[in-house]
């Protein structure tokens, strides 16, 4: 019976036990189907992230490759501002050239020239055929004189050649080619009337008689060379250059000699691959120095080119400047004497009034002003006489500053404008002289002398430097001692063949060398730059972690990278 009390007991506390732990059980698993749902939805919010990341990564790419685009856009756009500036202004003279083509142009009779002015495509054309003529001239008349070289002072060719260029240039560019014609068909008739008309009976009869009553006083040095005289210059020049090929040619055979001993030289040598390799190589790496020199001298004068163009831009430049300079004040003076017109005609129109209305314009206007003033007239001539009784205490020299601190005292001599204006009889003259001295129109003609003498003995003492410099290379030329005998420099020579033989096989030993250090470093090299590019820091942002390092911490392995790559390269 107690044990049956016991164990009642018992049974109800394991139905109790049985019963929490199934409840137990039922909370676990819906525990677990929970959390598998949060692993699901954190999976879920991952992958979004992830997406969104990309996306973001992507947007970033797209957005710098569109900005470089945009830069490349840009620069392309200020390359071709330049070319596209050129095809205006061609386009522009294009058009004005069609437009005066489409206008008729008339010459004058040729009998009775007009009394008005030529025409500006005549004038041009009959410019540039005078120039070429002269041209011409310059450059027969020192051969007809026995072909001696003229001095720089009295050599005008390349002056006159210059001055042709321009003008036909001008011509071409400002007028069109069917008014160009018609001008050179205009004067090619006229010329062809004046040879008409000197060819006559009448000419001819008079020049005859005017040769028979004339002596020939022609100078010999005038006349004209003969053919046998230009035949035996022409052999002379042929004999002296056929004696400057002779040494030439000689040189040419003995290097080509020297060539070929040297090829033969280096096949006896049976080098092997490698060593032939490095021969190339190295004759190769001379030849690019060579050409590298060369392009360096090129270079070297594109760039002396570019600054005398740059300095001839400036000096057109500084023209351009001071004609507009002169044409805006020719414009304010047109404006002052327009003024100034009108000002005299209205000044005469109320002049030619009837003196009753003048008299009463006086009494009404100038009558009351004038008797207004009178006291502040007085008074005023009072102040003027107490000043003038302080004048013979004061110092000239507080007078002539701007301030009484300044440094700079006035001009005491004004610039004469007058004397400058256009119509004045020295003021070409004036104007001329103030543009070969670099000056502003308005300096006075008073202040042109000292700059002028300032700027003749500056041009003496640099003719005194350059004498000087001449004297003493012409001295130290002369005080040379003489140089070795042709023994001496042929040892020389071979003793330098020798070192220079010696050092070129120490440098291909040395390339070798470094050539079989390379080869084996290419290996290393090629796995640290995969290694480089496969790095997951590439795609790195500021501000965000990639494999939990930052973009700084990034940047310090690659700059660790960087230390360690270039030991390995030493």
């Amino acid at each position: 019976m107690y044990l049956a009390l016991y164990l009642i007991p018992q049974a109800c506390r394991k139905s109790e036990l049985e019963a929490a732990i199934a409840h137990l059980w039922a909370e676990i698993q819906e525990l677990d189907q929970s959390l598998e749902l949060m692993d699901q939805e954190t999976e879920a919010q991952d992958m979004a992230m992830e997406q969104v990341l990309q996306s973001m990564q992507d947007t970033q790419r797209h957005a710098l490759l569109l900005r470089a685009q945009a830069g490349a856009m840009r620069r392309q756009q200020r390359g071709l501002q330049h070319p596209m500036q050129w095809l205006q202004n061609q386009l522009g003279r294009l058009q004005d050239i069609e437009r005066k083509a489409k206008m008729d142009i008339t010459f004058g009779p040729l009998t009775s020239p007009a009394l008005g002015l030529e025409p500006v495509v005549l004038g041009d054309v009959r410019r540039a055929c005078t120039l070429r003529t002269q041209f011409l001239q310059n450059l027969l008349i020192p051969q007809a004189k026995g072909g001696s070289i003229p001095s720089p002072q009295d050599d005008h060719f390349g002056t006159s050649y210059q001055q042709w260029l321009s003008s036909v240039e001008t011509l071409l560019t400002n007028h069109p080619p069917s008014h160009v014609l018609a001008a050179l068909e205009h004067l090619a008739t006229e010329r062809e009337a004046e040879i008409r008309s000197l060819c006559s009976q009448d000419r001819l009869q008079d020049t005859k008689m005017a040769r028979c009553q004339v002596p020939d006083q022609s100078d010999s040095s005038q006349a004209l060379p003969s053919v046998m005289h230009l035949i035996q210059e022409g052999w002379q020049t042929v004999s002296v250059l056929v004696t400057q090929r002779g040494p030439l040619l000689k040189e040419h055979h003995i290097l080509t000699q020297r060539l070929q001993s040297l090829l033969e030289e280096v096949e006896r040598c049976a080098l092997g691959a490698n060593e032939r390799q490095a021969l190339v190589l190295g004759l190769q790496g001379y030849g690019l120095w060579a050409e590298l020199k060369a392009l360096c001298a090129h270079s070297q004068e594109l760039e002396e080119a570019v600054g005398r163009q740059q300095l001839l831009l400036q000096e057109l430049q500084a023209k351009q400047q001071r004609i507009l300079h002169w044409r805006q004040l020719v414009g304010e003076t047109q404006e002052q004497v327009r003024l100034l017109i009108k000002s005299n005609s209205a000044s005469k129109t109320h002049l030619c009034r009837s003196p009753g209305e003048v008299l009463a314009l006086i009494q009404r206007k100038v009558v009351p002003t004038s008797e207004a003033v009178a006291p502040q007239s007085q008074e005023l001539l009072r102040c003027l006489e107490e000043a003038a009784q302080h004048l013979p205490h004061l110092l000239l020299g507080t007078l002539l500053r701007h301030s009484p601190g300044g440094l700079q005292p006035l001009p005491t001599v004004l610039p004469s404008i007058h004397q400058l204006h256009p119509a004045s009889s020295r003021g070409s003259s004036l104007i001329v002289l103030s543009h070969i001295l670099g000056l502003p129109t308005g300096k006075a003609p008073e202040l042109l002398l000292p700059k002028a003498a300032s700027l003749r003995q500056d041009l003496l003492f640099f003719q005194d430097q350059c004498n000087l410099r001449c004297w003493d290379l012409l001295h130290m030329k002369n005080s040379l001692p003489p140089g070795p005998s042709t023994q001496e420099l042929l040892q020389i020579h071979a003793s330098q063949e020798k070192e220079q033989k010696e050092n070129l096989g120490q440098a291909l030993k040395q390339l070798e060398n470094l050539l079989e250090q390379a080869l084996e470093r290419i290996p290393k090299l090629q796995g640290i730059v995969g290694d480089w590019w496969d790095q997951p820091g590439q795609v790195t942002l500021s501000g965000e972690l990639c494999q939990g390092l930052s973009l700084p911490q990034w940047r310090l392995r690659w700059a660790q990278a960087q230390g360690i790559l270039q030991q390995l390269c030493r």
